[in-house]
């Protein structure tokens, strides 16, 4: 009789040995066949994930880190704030700086929370190295000599919330050949463009009600002003008189105002002189 027991637990536990085994190769199985189909899976879309800009506020870029291979998967986000250059700032005025590597200068709307308004009087004056500036909207002022004898900047944008140009602010600038006053400045001060002998085109915004006394003296390469002001902002004295080294003048050859307009400029004082020349754009 106990052998006979004896045989039959050991024929249910070679029974439990084997269904267990037969367990053990059938999992080993599946994970193998999900492990192969995940690869499989992998081979036949791989991820490649880049950061992209999703919004850009001018003072930070959101951005968003995506597959670029054809799906929707995404791993998250990030701020990154833009770079042009070092600034020195005290409250919401900047007071001078550096531009980066490539001579990029960006002056934006808010440093560490505090909102910029104005860039002060000769912060950047004499600066050699910038060649290009930005400056976001929020700015109001650009102060006196602000950008004086910066003679390597070629260009600059001016946001449509700066109100005034201080006096000789881009004077002597001589790599500038295009300027673009916005609508939301005022007031262009004495000699603010005086000197800058390589600039060509300007164009000015339309609520300029003063520009003043050699505004743009001595710009020997101006050929083309408009205007975008209905009726003429007061012109200050020598405002575009242009001579060469021998002292002879150099005309402009076009100013350009608003249709209608044409009378109501040659009869202005001080736009007299350019009468010949004043023409309504098209």
């Amino acid at each position: 009789m106990r052998t006979n027991k004896n045989l039959e637990v050991k024929s249910k536990a070679w029974k439990h040995l084997f269904f267990l085994c037969a367990l053990c190769v059938l999992c080993g199985f599946i994970g193998c066949e999900n492990h192969w189909m995940k690869e499989a899976t992998a081979h036949m879309h791989r991820h490649n994930f880049e950061w992209r800009e999703i919004i850009d506020t001018g003072e930070e870029s959101i951005q968003t880190l995506a597959c670029t291979t054809g799906c929707n998967t995404t791993r998250g986000t990030r701020i990154e704030m833009r770079v042009g250059g070092i600034l020195n700032y005290e409250g919401g005025i900047i007071t001078g700086g550096q531009p980066d590597d490539a001579g990029l200068l960006i002056i934006p709307a808010r440093i560490n929370g505090v909102n910029i308004t104005a860039i002060n009087t000769s912060a950047f004056r004499n600066n050699t190295n910038i060649k290009e500036v930005e400056i976001a909207y929020g700015v109001q002022t650009i102060g006196n000599l602000a950008f004086t004898m910066c003679i390597n900047l070629e260009t600059i944008d001016i946001p449509d919330s700066v109100t005034s140009i201080g006096n000789q602010a881009f004077l002597n600038c001589y790599a500038l050949t295009e300027i673009t006053i916005p609508d939301s400045v005022t007031l262009i001060n004495n000699g603010a463009f005086g000197g800058c002998y390589r600039l060509e085109t300007v164009t000015i915004g339309r609520e300029v009600t003063t520009i003043g006394w050699q505004a743009f003296y001595f710009c020997s390469a101006l050929k083309t002003v408009n205007m975008l002001r209905a009726s003429p902002p007061t012109l200050g004295d020598e405002v575009f008189l242009l001579s060469t080294s021998t002292g002879e003048n150099i005309p402009l050859e076009n100013i350009y105002v608003p249709l209608g307009s044409g009378d109501a400029y040659k009869a202005a004082s001080n736009w007299i002189e350019w009468a010949g020349i004043i023409v309504e754009a098209p």
